[in-house]
């Protein structure tokens, strides 16, 4: 996503989360892979299993969509990442203050 100084990017409500827009994924991988995010999240603490979590947003997108997928989370963090058409998403879940950053790349 490039963006001039002083634009920000546009996040949209989609699913329980906020969704940089336009996502680059159909909406229902989107919805899929908001989804596994929240359950993993729900299921173990960010703080001690953040690796455990992306570890299975991994492997369950890697199992439903194909290999190969990559999967960031945390409060604060960069990426540049070339990935495929239509297989990138960034979304927060606000009241846990965590985002995601998931993507498709062979």
């Amino acid at each position: 996503i490039i963006m001039s100084d002083g634009d920000k990017p546009d996040k949209k409500p989609f699913k329980g989360a906020q969704v940089l827009w336009p996502a680059d994924m159909p909406d229902d991988m989107l919805e899929d892979a908001i989804a596994i995010a929240k359950k993993s999240l729900d299921e173990n603490e960010f703080e001690s299993d953040g690796v455990k979590i992306a570890e299975e947003v991994k492997k369950h997108m890697d199992k439903k969509w194909e290999p190969s997928w990559h999967v960031f989370l945390g409060k604060s963090f960069g990426c540049h990442a070339v990935h495929e058409k239509n297989r990138f998403v960034y979304f927060t879940f606000e009241e846990k203050k965590i985002s995601f950053l998931i993507y498709k790349a062979s």
